[in-house]
C-alpha cells in the first residue's frame, strides 16, 4: 500500500488530540575562548495530548526530551501546549506555542513558538513541519579563579545567575 500525502488537511474534529513530533534545535555559543563559537544541536522528541475544542483550538499538556550531539546536555521541559490550525483554500498552516518549564540546567523557563504547514494522513492524521525558536530558562554557576600562596589556582564558586538559551527550532511530526 502506498502512503500519499495530500496538498491540504482536513480541519481537526472537536475532541481528543494527541501530538507525538522530533524536535532539533541549533543554538550557537560563545566557548569564552579566544572569541570563539560553537554550534550545538539538540535532537529528541516531544509528545502533548489534549483537546481540541473547535477546528481552530487546541490546548493541551506535553514534555520533551533532547540531547546534545556533542556533549552530555540535555532538554526537558514540561509543558502547556496552545495551538490553532487555520484553512485557507487548500493552505493549511498552523501556529503553536509552548509554555512551561526545563527541569534540566537547575531549571527555567521553557517558551517555544513555532509556525508551520499541516499535510493531511489518513482520516484523522496529520504530518507537521515546523520551523520557530526555543527559549531554554538556565542557571549558570559563576566562578572566579583563585591563586594559592604556593602557586597553584582553585576555582571558588561566586553565585549564580539566571540565563536563558535562545535556539532555532525545527519539528517534524504526526497528530492524531
Amino acid at each position: 500500500a502506498a502512503v500519499t500525502f495530500g496538498a491540504s488537511a482536513r480541519q481537526p474534529g472537536k475532541g481528543y488530540r494527541g501530538f507525538l513530533d522530533w524536535s532539533n534545535d541549533v543554538r550557537s555559543e560563545d566557548t569564552g575562548l579566544d572569541g570563539g563559537n560553537e554550534t550545538l544541536f539538540y535532537t529528541g522528541f516531544s509528545t502533548s495530548h489534549g483537546y481540541q475544542f473547535n477546528p481552530w483550538v487546541y490546548v493541551g499538556a506535553g514534555f520533551g526530551i533532547e540531547k546534545c550531539t556533542r556533549y552530555d546536555l540535555h532538554l526537558f521541559p514540561v509543558f502547556v501546549h496552545g495551538r490553532t490550525d487555520l484553512q485557507f483554500g487548500r493552505f493549511t498552516p498552523f501556529g503553536e506555542i509552548r509554555l512551561g518549564y526545563n527541569l534540566t540546567d537547575d531549571g527555567g523557563v521553557y517558551f517555544a513558538p513555532n509556525i508551520g504547514y499541516r499535510f493531511n494522513w489518513g482520516r484523522k492524521m496529520g504530518v507537521n513541519v515546523g520551523v520557530g525558536v526555543t527559549l531554554q530558562g538556565i542557571k549558570t554557576h559563576l566562578y572566579e579563579m583563585k591563586d594559592t600562596p604556593d602557586g597553584y589556582w582553585y576555582l571558588e564558586e561566586k553565585g549564580t545567575r539566571h540565563d536563558c538559551r535562545a535556539c532555532f527550532s525545527f519539528r517534524v511530526g504526526i497528530d492524531f
